[in-house]
């Protein structure tokens, strides 16, 4: 049933709810039937959601249709106190097509700002809610997600690149030594000391903890580098964000140069193809690391996102 012929019902016809153990599997639902560029399993999209400490419950909107009993809309809003107590991330936003064309998502926004400006909140991103987030800004390719914040008074100032890399040339198994290095999956005898180096290697940044929900996968989806008295001096992930991703990743720098950082990068393509999947996306490229991975496998850029603020006035 298209929206445009779908009957128009005031906006008092529908209730809203907070996000539940309840409802969790239906709301999946309905980002996975109406997201036209992007989709998680259910796992990534309830790790991502109920068990993102940073969720808001009073923020994030479940619009359900009374006589239906179903949700039909979603608003999900993150915290991080860490970056800054006085603002929130959108971490999704979409309206059942059968429901669009009736300004229930203008309305739902309406809402949210009463609710923001309730908590005192002083700017809501649509952005990248480090370390647990699934995209990095507003897919350029959802054109109606883009131009509804627009008209909302959301502004943009830069894009971020996302890369894919075809896999339809890894046909081997990368090697496990090369030069006097080691190449392996990390094992929970090294969890710890990777942890660490990854703090000690990048201190302000939250990579060290976007790396720990790859070690709760199974098998991890981190592969480390380590030199001849087996201390690791790099690391690669994949995967943490949602299947197929690649990153955070990182090298020792007084060994930079060397084909450590391209193997483990490798090890972690090769992986990701043994899951059944065709392509690899590179999270968040920037600068001469662009020309580096499409020289290095292929890649190209796709997709592009535009981070999206609005500051709440009062």
């Amino acid at each position: 049933m298209k929206g445009n012929n779908h009957k128009i019902l005031p906006f008092n016809n529908f209730n809203i709810k907070e996000i539940s153990k309840d409802n969790i599997l239906n709301i999946h639902q309905l980002f996975e039937k109406n997201s036209r560029f992007f989709s998680l399993p259910f796992d990534y999209f309830q790790r991502g959601t109920l068990e993102d400490d940073g969720l808001d419950r009073n923020l994030s909107l479940i619009l359900y249709d009374q006589k239906e009993d179903r949700p039909i809309a979603a608003v999900l809003v993150v915290r991080r106190k860490e970056i800054d107590e006085k603002y929130c991330f959108f971490k999704g936003y979409v309206v059942s097509a059968q429901y669009r064309r009736q300004g229930l998502g203008s309305k739902m926004f309406s809402e949210l700002v009463k609710r923001l400006r309730e908590d005192g909140i002083t700017q809501i991103i649509y952005g990248p809610s480090v370390p647990n987030y699934w995209q990095p800004g507003v897919d350029i390719r959802d054109t109606s997600l883009y131009f509804f914040l627009k008209r909302h008074g959301f502004k943009s100032s830069r894009a971020i690149y996302n890369l894919t890399v075809p896999l339809n040339t890894i046909n081997k198994e990368p090697a496990k030594e090369k030069d006097g290095y080691i190449f392996e999956r990390v094992l929970p005898n090294d969890f710890n000391k990777t942890i660490e180096f990854i703090k000690k290697l990048f201190p302000n940044n939250t990579w060290a903890d976007e790396v720990k929900f790859s070690l709760k996968l199974q098998p991890p989806t981190t592969f480390i580098a380590k030199n001849e008295t087996m201390e690791i001096v790099g690391w690669a992930t994949h995967s943490q964000f949602f299947p197929g991703s690649f990153g955070p990743t990182g090298v020792e720098p007084s060994i930079r140069g060397k084909g450590i950082g391209t193997k483990l990068f490798l090890w972690c393509l090769w992986d990701i193809k043994q899951k059944g999947l065709d392509t690899c996306e590179i999270m968040w490229v920037e600068g001469d690391t662009i020309k580096f991975y499409s020289k290095a496998t292929g890649a190209y850029i796709s997709p592009i996102y535009y981070p999206m603020y609005k500051k709440i006035k009062y």
